[in-house]
Protein backbone atom coordinates (compact mmCIF):
# COMPACT_ATOMS: atom_id res chain seq x y z
CA UNK A 1 0.00 0.00 0.00
CA UNK A 2 1.66 3.33 -0.82
CA UNK A 3 2.03 5.42 2.22
CA UNK A 4 0.37 8.44 2.31
CA UNK A 5 -1.31 10.68 5.66
CA UNK A 6 -4.41 10.97 6.96
CA UNK A 7 -5.19 13.96 8.49
CA UNK A 8 -7.41 13.38 11.70
CA UNK A 9 -10.15 16.02 12.32
CA UNK A 10 -11.36 15.90 15.90
CA UNK A 11 -14.88 16.81 17.02
CA UNK A 12 -15.76 16.29 20.29
CA UNK A 13 -19.42 15.00 21.55
CA UNK A 14 -19.27 14.93 25.71
CA UNK A 15 -21.23 11.91 27.01
CA UNK A 16 -22.91 10.60 30.10
CA UNK A 17 -20.56 9.13 32.84
CA UNK A 18 -19.64 5.44 31.83
CA UNK A 19 -20.10 2.70 35.29
CA UNK A 20 -21.58 2.74 38.15
CA UNK A 21 -18.61 3.26 40.68
CA UNK A 22 -15.36 3.73 40.83
CA UNK A 23 -12.68 5.62 38.61
CA UNK A 24 -14.86 4.19 35.56
CA UNK A 25 -17.61 6.06 36.41
CA UNK A 26 -15.95 9.65 36.06
CA UNK A 27 -14.91 8.80 32.43
CA UNK A 28 -16.42 10.58 29.57
CA UNK A 29 -16.81 9.36 26.33
CA UNK A 30 -15.58 11.81 22.61
CA UNK A 31 -15.73 10.86 19.35
CA UNK A 32 -13.06 10.99 17.24
CA UNK A 33 -14.17 11.38 13.41
CA UNK A 34 -11.09 11.40 10.81
CA UNK A 35 -10.94 12.01 6.69
CA UNK A 36 -11.25 8.74 5.21
CA UNK A 37 -7.91 7.57 3.48
CA UNK A 38 -7.49 9.51 -0.13
CA UNK A 39 -7.42 7.20 -3.00
CA UNK A 40 -5.01 9.43 -5.09
CA UNK A 41 -1.48 11.12 -3.37
CA UNK A 42 -0.56 14.10 -3.69
CA UNK A 43 0.83 13.34 -7.62
CA UNK A 44 -2.35 12.04 -8.79
CA UNK A 45 -1.20 8.29 -8.50
CA UNK A 46 -3.87 5.92 -7.57
CA UNK A 47 -3.76 4.38 -3.92
CA UNK A 48 -5.39 1.00 -2.89
CA UNK A 49 -8.64 1.71 -0.87
CA UNK A 50 -8.70 1.37 2.95
CA UNK A 51 -11.12 -1.34 4.01
CA UNK A 52 -10.33 -0.58 7.79
CA UNK A 53 -8.67 1.98 10.20
CA UNK A 54 -6.60 0.89 13.02
CA UNK A 55 -6.85 3.29 16.17
CA UNK A 56 -3.91 4.09 18.79
CA UNK A 57 -4.49 5.61 21.99
CA UNK A 58 -1.32 7.42 23.32
CA UNK A 59 -2.06 8.09 27.10
CA UNK A 60 0.93 10.42 28.86
CA UNK A 61 4.43 9.64 27.72
CA UNK A 62 3.48 5.79 27.54
CA UNK A 63 4.13 4.57 23.82
CA UNK A 64 0.20 4.65 21.33
CA UNK A 65 -1.33 1.45 21.87
CA UNK A 66 -3.64 -0.17 19.52
CA UNK A 67 -6.93 -0.36 21.26
CA UNK A 68 -9.57 -0.99 17.81
CA UNK A 69 -9.94 -1.55 14.32
CA UNK A 70 -12.82 -0.30 12.72
CA UNK A 71 -14.44 -0.07 9.25
CA UNK A 72 -15.70 3.63 9.53
CA UNK A 73 -13.89 6.45 10.43
CA UNK A 74 -15.40 7.81 13.89
CA UNK A 75 -14.07 5.94 17.28
CA UNK A 76 -15.24 6.87 20.74
CA UNK A 77 -13.19 6.89 23.28
CA UNK A 78 -13.72 6.07 26.98
CA UNK A 79 -11.64 8.48 28.35
CA UNK A 80 -10.20 8.73 32.04
CA UNK A 81 -9.09 11.88 34.04
CA UNK A 82 -6.44 12.55 34.90
CA UNK A 83 -4.21 11.44 32.10
CA UNK A 84 -3.29 13.18 28.50
CA UNK A 85 -4.28 11.02 25.58
CA UNK A 86 -4.56 11.65 22.29
CA UNK A 87 -5.62 9.67 19.35
CA UNK A 88 -3.82 8.29 16.22
CA UNK A 89 -4.95 6.72 12.79
CA UNK A 90 -3.77 4.31 10.05
CA UNK A 91 -5.50 2.77 7.27
CA UNK A 92 -5.25 -0.81 6.17
CA UNK A 93 -6.11 -2.00 2.84
CA UNK A 94 -7.86 -5.49 1.53
CA UNK A 95 -4.48 -7.25 1.60
CA UNK A 96 -3.52 -6.02 5.06
CA UNK A 97 -0.70 -3.64 4.65
CA UNK A 98 -1.15 -0.01 6.39
CA UNK A 99 -0.30 3.31 5.64
CA UNK A 100 1.66 5.62 7.31
CA UNK A 101 0.38 6.68 11.00
CA UNK A 102 -1.36 9.96 11.36
CA UNK A 103 -0.72 12.54 13.35
CA UNK A 104 -1.98 12.97 16.91
CA UNK A 105 -4.75 14.61 17.23
CA UNK A 106 -5.36 17.35 19.52
CA UNK A 107 -5.21 16.67 23.52
CA UNK A 108 -8.02 15.35 25.73
CA UNK A 109 -7.11 16.07 29.87
CA UNK A 110 -9.81 16.78 32.32
CA UNK A 111 -10.11 16.45 35.90
CA UNK A 112 -13.38 14.32 37.63
CA UNK A 113 -15.83 16.41 39.29
CA UNK A 114 -14.94 15.21 42.57
CA UNK A 115 -11.59 16.01 42.02
CA UNK A 116 -12.34 19.76 41.80
CA UNK A 117 -14.97 20.07 44.14
CA UNK A 118 -12.59 20.03 46.75
CA UNK A 119 -14.47 17.25 48.80
CA UNK A 120 -16.90 18.51 51.14
CA UNK A 121 -14.90 20.74 52.52
CA UNK A 122 -16.58 24.70 52.38
CA UNK A 123 -14.85 26.90 50.44
CA UNK A 124 -13.39 30.02 52.58
CA UNK A 125 -13.64 32.66 49.74
CA UNK A 126 -15.14 32.33 46.24
CA UNK A 127 -13.63 30.25 44.01
CA UNK A 128 -13.95 28.79 40.36
CA UNK A 129 -12.04 25.06 39.66
CA UNK A 130 -11.07 23.35 36.51
CA UNK A 131 -14.40 22.74 34.10
CA UNK A 132 -15.03 19.63 33.33
CA UNK A 133 -14.13 18.31 30.59
CA UNK A 134 -11.82 20.79 28.92
CA UNK A 135 -11.30 20.91 26.24
CA UNK A 136 -14.97 20.65 25.37
CA UNK A 137 -17.72 20.09 22.82
CA UNK A 138 -20.45 21.17 23.10
CA UNK A 139 -21.04 21.79 27.19
CA UNK A 140 -19.05 21.79 30.01
CA UNK A 141 -19.50 21.66 33.59
CA UNK A 142 -17.97 24.51 36.04
CA UNK A 143 -17.52 24.45 39.42
CA UNK A 144 -17.71 26.97 41.85
CA UNK A 145 -17.93 28.07 45.60
CA UNK A 146 -19.75 29.95 47.27
CA UNK A 147 -18.31 30.82 50.51
CA UNK A 148 -20.40 31.01 53.94
CA UNK A 149 -21.33 34.66 55.37
CA UNK A 150 -22.10 36.00 51.88
CA UNK A 151 -25.07 38.46 52.94
CA UNK A 152 -27.62 38.94 50.23
CA UNK A 153 -25.90 42.07 49.60
CA UNK A 154 -22.93 41.19 47.13
CA UNK A 155 -23.68 40.88 44.08
CA UNK A 156 -22.26 37.24 42.54
CA UNK A 157 -22.16 36.61 38.85
CA UNK A 158 -20.74 33.70 37.14
CA UNK A 159 -19.57 35.06 33.67
CA UNK A 160 -18.15 33.79 30.49
CA UNK A 161 -15.13 35.80 28.53
CA UNK A 162 -13.45 35.71 25.16
CA UNK A 163 -9.71 36.38 24.61
CA UNK A 164 -10.61 39.79 23.80
CA UNK A 165 -12.23 40.51 27.03
CA UNK A 166 -15.89 40.48 25.96
CA UNK A 167 -18.52 39.29 27.87
CA UNK A 168 -20.10 36.28 26.40
CA UNK A 169 -22.48 34.68 28.65
CA UNK A 170 -24.11 34.99 32.13
CA UNK A 171 -24.33 31.85 33.86
CA UNK A 172 -27.41 31.43 36.87
CA UNK A 173 -25.16 30.90 40.06
CA UNK A 174 -26.90 29.21 43.31
CA UNK A 175 -26.07 31.23 46.23
CA UNK A 176 -26.19 28.62 48.87
CA UNK A 177 -22.85 28.52 50.30
CA UNK A 178 -21.31 25.63 49.31
CA UNK A 179 -19.97 23.52 46.21
CA UNK A 180 -21.81 24.24 42.95
CA UNK A 181 -22.16 23.34 39.27
CA UNK A 182 -23.11 25.05 36.18
CA UNK A 183 -23.40 23.93 32.64
CA UNK A 184 -22.45 26.51 29.74
CA UNK A 185 -23.51 25.14 26.31
CA UNK A 186 -21.17 26.89 24.17
CA UNK A 187 -23.56 29.35 23.47
CA UNK A 188 -23.80 33.43 24.23
CA UNK A 189 -26.78 35.56 25.34
CA UNK A 190 -28.07 35.88 21.92
CA UNK A 191 -27.87 31.85 21.74
CA UNK A 192 -25.62 31.69 19.04
CA UNK A 193 -22.82 29.02 19.17
CA UNK A 194 -19.34 30.89 19.73
CA UNK A 195 -16.38 29.93 17.77
CA UNK A 196 -13.48 27.04 18.81
CA UNK A 197 -11.34 29.16 20.98
CA UNK A 198 -10.21 29.93 24.51
CA UNK A 199 -12.62 31.25 26.93
CA UNK A 200 -12.59 32.99 30.42
CA UNK A 201 -15.09 31.72 33.24
CA UNK A 202 -14.98 34.30 35.96
CA UNK A 203 -17.14 33.83 38.98
CA UNK A 204 -17.54 36.83 41.62
CA UNK A 205 -18.69 37.97 44.77
CA UNK A 206 -18.58 41.14 46.05
CA UNK A 207 -15.08 41.78 45.29
CA UNK A 208 -13.97 38.30 45.65
CA UNK A 209 -12.86 36.97 42.00
CA UNK A 210 -12.04 33.82 40.79
CA UNK A 211 -11.36 32.65 36.99
CA UNK A 212 -10.22 29.86 35.07
CA UNK A 213 -9.12 29.48 31.37
CA UNK A 214 -11.21 26.93 29.33
CA UNK A 215 -11.24 25.67 25.38
CA UNK A 216 -13.91 25.21 23.30
CA UNK A 217 -13.18 22.91 20.13
CA UNK A 218 -15.06 21.93 17.11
Amino acid sequence: MKSHIIRIMLIVVLGGALGTGGAEAQNVNYDFHWNPSPEVDSQGNSLPAAVAYQVYVKRGSAPEELVATVADTLYTLSAEPGVVQRLLVRAIDASGRTSLMSPASDPIYFESFEQDRGGDEMPPVAEIRRNYPNPFNPETRIVYGVPAGVTGDEAMRLEIYNVQGQLVRRLDVDPTPGWHEAVWDGRNQSGSVEPTGMYLSRFSVGSMVSTNKMTMIK
